[in-house]
C-alpha cells in the first residue's frame, strides 16, 4: 500500500522566527509556491525534480547557497506524491503561510 504523507513544522518552531520569515534551510514562500505550481502544473519538471532536484531547483532560481542550506533529504532524488496531495500543499502555502513547504517538506511516497 502506499501511503502519501507530509510532515509539519510545529507552531514552537514557527513562532521562534520573525513574522513571514521561512524557517533556516527552508525556501521562502514564494519559492515554494514556485515549486509546488511547477510541480503539479510541469510534468517535464516533474521529472526533473524526482530525478535531479538540485537542477530543478536552479531552474526556478534557487540559489546554489540557499540549497546548499538544505537537509540532504530535500535534495534527494525520490518519487513524489501524487499531484492532487501536492496542488494541497500548495494551497495550504498559499492561504494559510504553512511553513511545512517552507522547511522543503514535500508530500512523498511511503512504501
Amino acid at each position: 500500500m502506499i501511503d502519501a504523507t507530509v510532515s509539519h513544522v510545529g507552531m514552537s518552531e514557527i513562532l521562534d522566527n520573525e513574522p513571514c520569515t521561512p524557517p533556516p534551510g527552508s525556501l521562502s514562500k514564494e519559492q515554494g509556491l514556485a515549486l509546488l505550481t511547477r510541480l503539479v502544473t510541469d510534468d517535464a519538471f516533474r521529472t526533473l525534480f524526482e530525478q535531479r532536484p538540485i537542477s530543478a531547483l536552479l531552474e526556478i532560481g534557487v540559489p546554489m547557497a540557499l540549497i546548499a542550506t538544505l537537509r540532504d533529504t530535500c535534495i534527494t532524488p525520490r518519487k513524489l506524491a501524487e499531484e492532487d496531495t501536492l496542488l494541497a500543499t500548495r494551497h495550504r502555502l498559499a492561504t494559510d503561510m504553512d511553513y511545512s513547504a517552507l522547511a522543503f517538506l514535500l508530500p512523498t511516497l511511503k512504501y
